[in-house]
């Protein structure tokens, strides 16, 4: 299956989570039946919303907390032979099922939301539960995002279609780019209101000042990075936290280490950043691979 070929994988080496079979569904109150028909994004997701609801401190149960989501879904059949998979009429692994299922377990009656747009699927969940409390939908909410990468077609597709690092690393911003490693990934915050957790004496790791999102629209072919694009979703988001760009000490940029991706991205944000002194820019995806 190693190659370049047709139906091949480019690279043999990639970031992966350890045991993602394991899961206690005893302790969320979930029948065996429905933990085997449950992606294992969804219960990664219920594991890590429930530990950052623990660390935030908040009281959540039957309270207005909402849950945004955003997992590349899989159900098990996809992975799984025909006669190894039996639904016993669980519903669990189903895509819309994510955020339900997070906020069925732990009893959140806030909006519950799973949300797909590819890449920036995390972030567009984490806009849309800022949004949610700044129209007082929600009194909390919790995002969360997962990327597991267990199903052979999607390795063969990203080969297919050149975007793969052969030699298996991200390297943002070098000379030698050419492509991404796959990585996986599981992750959950708590957002809340500032005054409220001021208040209330929770744990507080960080504000957030402002968030934006848009879409490239017809500016170009679907996925293709649109530097116009980019630069008015950033702008709308600083002047929301009523901050210039100038101000910023560091910032961090999608970069994933293609030679498209990284000088788009790079240099309008160059020129919008640009002050006196340098501005330090970086990409965490040279650490852990493409999330």
């Amino acid at each position: 299956w190693l190659g370049n070929g047709l139906g091949r994988i480019l690279v043999n080496s990639g970031a992966f989570l350890k045991d993602i079979d394991l899961f206690d569904n005893v302790e969320f109150g979930i029948s065996s039946k429905d933990a085997e028909s449950m992606a294992p994004v969804t219960r990664k997701l219920l594991e890590h919303a429930f530990l950052a609801l623990l660390d935030s401190g908040i009281d959540y149960r039957a309270r207005n907390v909402g849950c945004f989501t955003a997992a590349n879904t899989i159900d098990m059949l996809s992975v799984s032979e025909p006669d190894e998979y039996e639904a016993k009429g669980s519903f669990a692994g189903y895509p819309s099922m994510v955020a339900n299922r997070i906020s069925n377990h732990l009893d959140l009656l806030g909006p519950s939301l799973p949300v797909d747009t590819a890449c920036s699927s995390t972030a567009t969940a984490f806009h849309l539960a800022v949004q949610a409390l700044l129209n007082d939908d929600c009194e909390a909410a919790v995002v969360g995002g997962c990327q597991l990468n267990h199903r052979f077609i999607d390795w063969i597709t990203y080969s297919q279609g050149s975007l793969l690092a052969e030699d298996g690393k991200c390297k943002p911003f070098d000379s030698s780019a050419d492509g991404f490693s796959r990585a996986e990934a599981c992750v959950a915050v708590v957002i809340k209101p500032l005054q409220d957790a001021l208040r209330d004496g929770d744990r507080i790791y960080g504000t957030v000042l402002g968030t934006a999102i848009n879409s490239t629209g017809g500016n170009g072919p679907p996925g293709a990075p649109i530097a116009k694009s980019q630069r008015e979703a950033m702008v709308a988001a600083y002047r929301r936290a009523g901050v210039r760009p100038q101000e910023v000490d560091y910032v961090e940029l999608h970069a994933t280490g293609t030679a498209k991706g990284d000088p788009t991205e790079a240099n309008w944000v160059g020129a919008d950043f640009m002050r006196d002194d340098e501005v330090i820019v970086g990409s965490v995806k040279a650490n852990i691979g493409y999330v």
